[in-house]
């Protein structure tokens, strides 16, 4: 029953719409326009299901504001790929419906606690119309203003339709006799619950995550009459309290358990769950979700004890790491902060020539940092470990090294002697937690950790001149040389 699907990062898409959507406002883009573009990618991960809607109307609103056939063209074919991707998530969920739907081998059964009131859906609804409210209220505005009204807007209907889906869905999963599925259940150190397979008794390999609450009925109210049965029942409340708050302290998932699961696990799903308590002197517990089903990928596993998981260090003579897909999203949003700046200091009249130096000194050091983000390398030998930089190769012999570690925002690499090294990427605990995502950073932190504490994982060979990378000032100076071209024109242009 492996349900699997692709990591998905609701919330970085989320600030990455807001960060395109300002720029293109600032254009002079159609405000809705504006809004609509980044909305499309949004939705492609959220809600791929709206996208058969919105990505032919992207097109018509193009037709409509009459941009010409360039523009025609461009909207055509970014809304076709956007069509495309999210048609293969729907096919991508599909598949996982009909392997879910064979594993439970025909198996149904009444949901527990049918009977009991659903309100799910209902905090999205009202988030979502207090969103579209707030967005209506700035789209009365010009510009970029308008363009964030429009995206606030369009996020506030992503709410309402995403409440309205999983009311239906957990509505239908109640009406009739559902899938049934032995599994094993744990909560994670963000407080969902990681469902494995019933073999699976080592926790190796999560299959998906869900968020759940216990079901109660309205007619489950406390006796008031037997306060000590209160007073016992308030002090297990407590405990239960001490005992998550530690867990989140720890970052230590809970304790494996039997369970069984009503329902079709696929992306987006609702499920019901009925589990054995932590304490075995407990009766079982009913809980439907909260959330949705989201897959777990094999590469986002998390150790059992909450670190980066198990290290695995190939045998090699050398070894090498280097920038990725994060440190690529540093760079475009350094970039794009330093163009919003320009923009708005070159294009104002009324800024003083300070403020514009101040811009121009700014945009210097963001070059010197935006190739360093780019392109840094870490390679390993038998000698140490050799870091490229903005205008040398800095060696840091194995002996010196002292840590590897990723606290908050930035990898920083400690050595006895020196200066620390030190590269840094958009990063949230909770999201990894919530989404049982690995920080690339973690990772490498890990891997240089172990190759720290025991020698026997380091590499054999040594590294030569083209294996450690380059110094990346060439490239830093071409970007400032654009840079201050481009604050010339700007300034020319007033």
């Amino acid at each position: 029953m492996p349900v699997r699907g692709y990591g998905r990062f609701d919330e970085l898409v989320t600030l990455g719409a807001v960060a395109v959507t300002f720029p293109l406002g600032s254009a002079g883009v159609e405000p809705y326009l504006a809004a609509l573009l980044p909305l499309q990618l949004l939705w492609v991960l959220v809600r791929p299901e709206v996208v058969r809607v919105a990505a032919p109307g992207l097109v018509v609103a193009v037709a409509v504001d009459s941009v010409g056939w360039p523009g025609l063209l461009g909207a055509g074919v970014f809304g076709g790929v956007c069509l495309g991707l999210a048609e293969l998530r729907l096919w991508v969920r599909r598949r996982q419906r009909e392997c879910a739907l064979a594993a439970s081998e025909g198996v149904t059964a009444p949901v527990p606690g049918a009977e009991s009131p659903l309100r799910r859906g209902v905090l999205l609804g009202v988030a979502g119309l207090a969103s579209v409210i707030g967005g209506g209220l700035l789209a009365g505005a010009d510009g970029a203003t308008a363009a964030v009204g429009y995206l606030l807007a369009g996020l506030g209907l992503t709410l309402l339709v995403s409440g309205a889906l999983g009311r239906y869905r957990a509505h239908r999963l109640h009406s009739a006799p559902a899938p049934v599925l032995r599994v094993l259940i744990r909560d994670d150190a963000a407080a969902r619950t990681e469902v494995f397979a019933a073999d699976d008794v080592d926790a190796l390999r999560p299959l998906f995550v869900v968020s759940v609450m216990p079901v109660q009925s309205d007619e489950e109210e406390p006796d008031q009459d037997d306060s000590d049965q209160d007073d016992s029942d308030e002090g297990d409340s407590d405990e239960g309290v001490d005992d998550l708050l530690e867990r989140l302290d720890d970052d230590a998932p809970g304790p494996l358990r039997e369970a069984v699961l009503y329902g079709v696990p696929y992306d987006g799903a609702e499920v019901v769950i009925v589990s054995a308590d932590e304490d075995l002197d407990e009766e079982p517990v009913v809980e439907r979700s909260s959330g949705p089903v989201r897959p777990v990928r094999k590469w986002a596993v998390r150790g059992a004890d909450g670190t980066a998981g198990d290290v695995t260090i190939p045998a090699q003579p050398v070894l090498r790491w280097r920038a990725g897909w994060l440190d690529l999203v540093a760079a475009l949003l350094l970039a794009q902060w330093g163009v919003w700046l320009a923009w708005g200091a070159f294009t104002d009249a009324g800024t003083a020539l300070w403020e514009q130096i101040l811009v121009g000194v700014l945009g210097v050091f963001g070059a010197a940092r935006v190739p360093v983000k780019l392109a840094w390398r870490i390679t390993a030998d038998r000698t140490g470990l050799w870091i490229n930089g903005l205008f040398r190769i800095t060696h840091i012999p194995w002996d010196d090294f002292r840590s590897a570690r990723h606290q908050s925002l930035e990898l920083k690499l400690r050595r006895r002697g020196g200066p620390s090294w030190a590269v840094a990427a958009p990063g949230w605990k909770w999201l990894e937690r919530r989404r049982g995502l690995t920080h690339p950073y973690d990772r490498l932190a890990a891997e240089l950790t172990a190759l720290g504490a025991d020698p026997a994982l380091r590499p054999t060979g040594d590294s030569v001149a083209r294996e450690r990378g380059r110094v990346v000032w060439p490239w830093a100076l071409v970007l400032a040389a654009g840079w201050v071209a481009a604050l010339v024109v700007l300034r020319a242009g007033l």
